[in-house]
């Protein structure tokens, strides 16, 4: 069953799909008003924390319909009503998080309890031949270029970017730290795990997107590469920082998952509300949730479901 989001204002026709309906026990009766629309990306982290959300739902009698949609275009769909919960908002996207929030048709339910990074990451290795690193000015250096070139890139270094859908401002970061990488697109978080682990298992040069909670970056012995760090006034103000005629010449922020809601599904489903706004995990939670799936071969429903039975007490506080 597909649906389109027409984005407001403009003429983009984004695509959502609703991937699952499911059901179980009785539903309760301030509730009875229709299947409650959660978000799933495709994203492994991001789905597991909302198919943990959404078969705690079900548990408590609830219709839940778990709906595919792009990272970005989740907002539309939140802002428009069409989709009434998120459980997965990084702080990375802080930026089309809170132009969501401004509209007023999207509330803020608070932090998942999941702490976050995502930014350049590379094995440890690397550093022998990028003397510096961590501190980025490292990866300016001509033999540290060459090292991490490809024959495909040269004389740029390769960067394994992430999936298209993923917010990173790269492009930018790029452009005002003039830093000379080519951006290598990789389609879906598995390819971007492969065209890491790869080079990795063969202790061959290699830097590219990483974040945390993950497998790879907790079983690989790597870092992330420090930039600027971030403030407001990085992609606000062009003067600051190190090019004063461009953005994003800092480093991604750090912090957390959010949790959102359309502001009248807020309304509408009171209970489940009140259940998001309780819902918290652990970020070695999802770290598990994430091997489950991406190593173990694991489905990210059954992988929830299998977390809750094992954690039956934390799920407890959430429908007080």
């Amino acid at each position: 069953m597909l649906g389109n989001l027409i984005a407001y204002g403009k003429k983009i026709v984004v695509p959502i799909t609703i991937v699952s309906a499911l059901a179980c026990g009785q539903v309760a009766a301030q509730d009875q008003s229709g299947p409650i629309k959660i978000v799933v990306t495709g994203i492994t982290d991001a789905d597991f924390i909302a198919n943990v959300y959404g078969a705690f739902l079900e548990k408590q009698g609830f219709k839940v319909e778990r709906v595919k949609a792009d990272y970005a275009a989740q907002f539309v769909g939140l802002e428009a009503g069409d989709l009434d919960f998120s459980t997965s908002i990084w702080e990375t996207s802080r930026d089309i998080f809170d132009a969501a929030l401004a509209t007023g048709e999207v509330v803020n339910m608070g932090a998942t309890g999941v702490k976050v990074r995502e930014g350049w990451w590379y094995p440890t290795y690397v550093e022998k031949l990028c003397p510096g690193l961590p501190d980025w000015k490292a990866l300016l250096q001509p033999d540290c270029v060459k090292a991490l070139s490809t024959v495909e890139t040269a004389p740029l270094g390769r960067f394994v970017e992430a999936p298209a859908d993923w917010t990173t401002n790269n492009i930018a970061r790029l452009k005002s730290l003039k830093l000379p990488y080519s951006l290598e697109s990789t389609g879906t978080p598995a390819a971007l795990h492969a065209a890491m682990v790869g080079p990795m298992q063969r202790k061959e040069p290699v830097i590219g997107w990483g974040f945390s909670p993950d497998w790879m970056t907790t079983e690989y012995e790597g870092k992330f590469v420090q930039f600027p760090a971030f403030e407001p006034g990085c992609i606000a103000d062009k003067t600051w920082g190190a090019d004063p005629n461009e953005i994003w010449d800092c480093d991604n922020p750090a912090g957390y998952v959010w949790k959102v809601a359309n502001v009248k599904s807020e309304a509408k489903f009171p209970k489940a509300a009140r259940i998001l706004r309780l819902f918290q995990l652990k970020t070695e939670d999802v770290a598990w949730g994430i091997r489950r799936v991406d190593v173990d071969g694991v489905e990210s429903m059954d992988a929830a479901a299998e977390w809750l039975s094992k954690h039956t007490d934390v799920a407890a506080d959430w429908a007080q």
